[in-house]
């Protein structure tokens, strides 16, 4: 049976979160990324989690994005590096699955935290 793009997200989301059992810091950055995407963009976004340092999340986000088919960004840098480089049709389609990506994290940690 195919798994459908939002399938392998979502398991490559829970992977990654199951295996780090996030702090609060990690948790509030988790949350907070899903609108700072939509407000400002995914290279704004980008920059700014790498300017405060955040590259344990961004890698989070890169390995999501890999398991959805998006092989050029394996790490925060070449995240950040296709975000400055690709072509219009490119970055939406990759701001659309960072998305979907840091949805599904934040889901995943938002249940991993003890109320």
């Amino acid at each position: 049976m195919a798994h459908t793009i939002s399938q392998k997200m979502a398991r490559a989301a829970y992977e990654r979160i199951a295996a780090r059992k996030p702090d609060r810091e990690f948790a509030s950055f988790a949350r907070s990324f899903p609108s700072l995407i939509h407000a400002c963009g995914l290279a704004q976004a980008v920059a700014f989690a790498r300017a405060k340092q955040r590259d344990e999340y961004l890698k989070d986000i890169a390995a999501v994005l890999m398991a959805a088919g998006h092989d050029e960004v394996a790490t925060p840098e070449t995240l950040e590096e296709a975000c400055r480089k690709s072509c219009v049709p490119a970055y939406v389609r990759l701001s659309r699955n960072a998305l979907q990506a840091a949805g599904w994290i934040k889901r995943y940690v938002e249940a991993s935290q003890p109320e």
